[in-house]
């Protein structure tokens, strides 16, 4: 994936922080553990360019990172949500039951995800360019 921000400062070991616009894409993701607060957010990166404070550049992150954020934040509740109603179902439970089981389900999984969705590898960040 690919985004422009601005470098705010240098930090240690090659890495900078950059300010970057939330995208429509990412907007309720936890991958970067602060999307929730405000459109813009700070992510560190490797500044592989030595850019300097103030200068528009692009980032670039491994894509399949993103994917399996995205996968555990959106399909882990649906999964529970239909592992909730068919364990309902296996109980034979009565239909009113099965969608109880289903919301209990989906309420775990969403706790669960929530839960992993922090523990899980932080997206890594690459200036690679300067954007004019």
């Amino acid at each position: 994936m690919t985004q422009t921000g601005i470098v705010k400062r240098l930090l240690d070991k090659g890495m900078a922080e950059v300010s970057v616009e939330r995208v429509t894409a990412c907007a309720h993701c936890s991958g970067c553990g602060e999307c929730i607060y405000g459109r813009e957010i700070l992510v560190q990166a490797d500044n592989r360019i030595y850019a300097q404070p103030g200068e528009r550049v692009v980032l670039e992150s491994e894509t399949k990172t993103i994917l399996q954020v995205t996968l555990l934040i959106y399909m882990l509740p649906v999964a529970g949500l239909f592992l909730g109603y068919a364990l309902g179902s296996l109980l034979k439970l009565d239909q009113e039951k099965c969608i109880v089981c289903s919301a209990i389900g989906l309420g775990l999984c969403s706790l669960l995800s929530t839960y992993l969705g922090k523990r899980f590898k932080k997206i890594d960040y690459f200036i690679t360019g300067y954007k004019s």
